[in-house]
């Protein structure tokens, strides 16, 4: 499947292109290199000096930590930023995640999604909700903003379109939120039979606080 570029992307690629190797903009990007470097071909950006080495990767578990830490701090910023509309520097704190700690693989999709979510908001403010994907991104930006059950109403719509699990999961977010657990777990484990990375998603989560010490959280997350 061809990769449809998004503004912040193409933006990320020029601004970065002479700072990072081609590994390393491929691993951000989420795309083969082959195809990155046709893209960066056709915007003529090979041949420039891209052969700055990949960002230093934590060694010792307090770098680990920090990493970690200073990763969740960039995607919270973002995601307050992006609540405020305030769309370039909610891009910023997401580019910088992506760059910067590309190990966070969690972290790094999720921002990902959202610089999709900014793109989408830059071409239309109020956008027309038609799509399942649509409506899936109008979830993310209610659950949020705190707005639970407006986000489950927009998931429903979305869910004939499930991408991966990611409906279910995001389902199970929101009703672990209500706490509802039985439709909570119900949905994670519909997510997690999608990709196994929603059970290391749901661990770290903190969606799920509100049932994390029940059993049978914690035995679906061990299985």
């Amino acid at each position: 499947m061809i990769k449809r570029w998004s503004e912040a992307e193409l933006r990320f690629l020029k601004d970065n292109a002479t700072k990072m190797s081609v590994q390393a903009l491929a691993d951000a990007l989420a795309v083969r290199i082959d195809e990155l470097e046709k893209k960066m071909e056709k915007l003529g950006l090979l041949g420039t000096p891209a052969d700055a080495p990949a960002p230093k990767k934590a060694q010792t578990l307090k770098e680990l930590s920090k990493h970690t830490e200073n990763a969740r701090k960039d995607y919270d910023r973002g995601v307050a930023a992006l609540q405020k509309k305030k769309l370039d520097e909610a891009e910023r704190h997401f580019v910088d995640l992506i760059q910067k700690y590309p190990e966070e693989r969690e972290l790094v999709d999720r921002a990902r999604v959202y610089l999709t979510i900014c793109e989408r908001q830059r071409r239309d403010p109020r956008p027309a909700l038609s799509e399942p994907e649509d409506f899936y991104y109008a979830a993310v930006l209610e659950k949020n903003r705190g707005n639970v059950d407006e986000a489950i109403e927009h998931l429903q719509r979305a869910a004939r379109k499930n991408g991966g699990g990611r409906v279910d999961f995001l389902l199970a977010c929101c009703h672990a939120q209500k706490g509802d657990l039985t439709t909570a777990l119900a949905h994670l484990q519909k997510a997690i039979e999608e990709d196994q990375r929603h059970r290391v998603l749901a661990r770290h989560d903190r969606d799920f606080d509100p049932v994390r010490e029940m059993p049978e959280f914690q035995k679906l997350l061990a299985s």
